[in-house]
């Protein structure tokens, strides 16, 4: 049995990114995913059919290749304020990978998200397989928000216009426990290598979340209840 896992990454930088940041951003990104959850190491340019999102391979096992660093300067000096790429494995069709990073000019500030989707089968990927793939891109990424089926069913949402626990959810410079979040099936502190507690993972439920099971919708509604009341769930026109 196949699902569908998005895992969406929010950001707050202080500058506009340089080009090379990106970069390694996305192959760190896709060398983490190798490890535990997507094994391909070739990812491509996507297009406006499936014809042309199989022309240029942008990555590979050794990183960006030559037309993709090509392909991906070409596109973020476009626009001095609004970069945006998105890539697939186009062997598998089970993994794609979207970039967006602009400034908001009137609110000075900066919108950064990186969003990931997989086709899973359930039958042999563990959640425990994708709790450990979060937490590794925390080790790498522990300012950003991680959202885990993040936009499930936005109407049946408590709190529709902020992020959500989804599925799971961590927090950046955020120290929760279980008995902070009791409606949660696991919270876990994420640690650096001195020790110090950069944030919490916050897991809804310990099986894999299933966005038409009435079941599964309350119990995020719960813990996004119980975020909200902590104030820390943020607006999403604040991210």
């Amino acid at each position: 049995m196949k699902k569908q896992l998005t895992v969406e990454m929010y950001f707050k930088p202080k500058a506009y990114l340089p080009l090379s940041v990106c970069i390694a951003q996305i192959e760190q990104i896709l060398k983490i995913q190798h490890n535990y959850l997507h094994k391909s190491e070739n990812w491509y340019l996507c297009g406006t059919s499936k014809k042309k999102s199989s022309i240029y391979q942008l990555f590979n096992k050794n990183g960006v290749t030559k037309v993709g660093l090509e392909k991906l300067t070409e596109e973020y000096r476009k626009n001095k304020n609004s970069f945006s790429e998105a890539i697939w494995d186009k062997d598998t069709e089970e993994a794609a990978l979207n970039y967006f990073l602009y400034e908001k000019t009137f609110e000075k500030r900066f919108f950064h998200k990186i969003e990931l989707n997989f086709t899973i089968d359930i039958t042999i990927t563990k959640s425990q397989t994708v709790t450990a793939f979060i937490l590794a891109l925390v080790q790498k990424f522990n300012s950003a928000y991680i959202m885990v089926n993040g936009n499930y069913l936005p109407q049946k949402a408590v709190f529709p216009d902020r992020v959500s626990a989804g599925w799971m959810i961590y927090l950046p410079k955020t120290q929760l426990t279980h008995e902070m979040v009791p409606e949660s099936s696991d919270v876990v502190s994420v640690k650096n290598e001195d020790g110090l507690v950069t944030g919490t993972l916050v897991v809804t439920m310990p099986h894999f979340f299933d966005e038409e099971n009435a079941d599964d919708i309350k119990a995020v509604n719960r813990v996004d209840i119980r975020l909200r009341e902590l104030d820390l769930l943020p607006l999403y026109t604040d991210m």
